[in-house]
């Protein structure tokens, strides 16, 4: 089951934003990022971290790791085809809180098209996932191909 943010994003200071990121970083041992890219503008802030893992069972768990961290009531698991359909991009999207607001946070890995666990996710297309895929996906020995059902 999929929820979405209840918490609406407000625009804060870009060294606000990174600040807020910054003590979440200090407060957890997440897995190794990528990249980061912390924006502001008129009324939101957004935190985007890549993660450096490219399978789907390590991506899978480098996510979950994230989301522990996480209001699981805040938090929404997606899958989104790339439109030239080689490689699928799986994320979380939460929200970080503190006095003084909140900051969109979007953690995702990308992996190389499965066809098996992603038969029906057509090119350009994004859909809801639960937790439960993440965690079946995660749990699975393989990195080629995985197991569990499709996204």
């Amino acid at each position: 089951m999929t929820t979405t943010p209840t918490t609406p994003t407000m625009g804060m200071p870009f060294v606000q934003a990174a600040h807020l990121l910054a003590a979440h970083l200090a407060n957890h041992a997440l897995p190794q990022l990528e990249s980061l890219t912390v924006m502001t503008r008129t009324g939101q802030s957004q935190i985007r971290a890549q993660l450096h893992s490219d399978t789907v069972p390590r991506v899978a768990a480098d996510l979950l790791a994230w989301a522990d961290t996480l209001s699981t009531a805040t938090v929404t698991v997606g899958a989104w085809r790339t439109p030239v359909g080689d490689r699928v991009h799986l994320s979380i999207t939460s929200t970080l809180t503190n006095p003084a607001g909140a900051v969109e946070l979007d953690v995702y890995g990308g992996v190389a098209h499965d066809p098996v666990l992603f038969a029906d996710l057509a090119p350009g297309e994004h859909r809801d996932v639960s937790l439960g895929h993440l965690r079946t996906w995660a749990a699975t020995a393989s990195d080629t191909t995985g197991g569990g059902g499709a996204a």
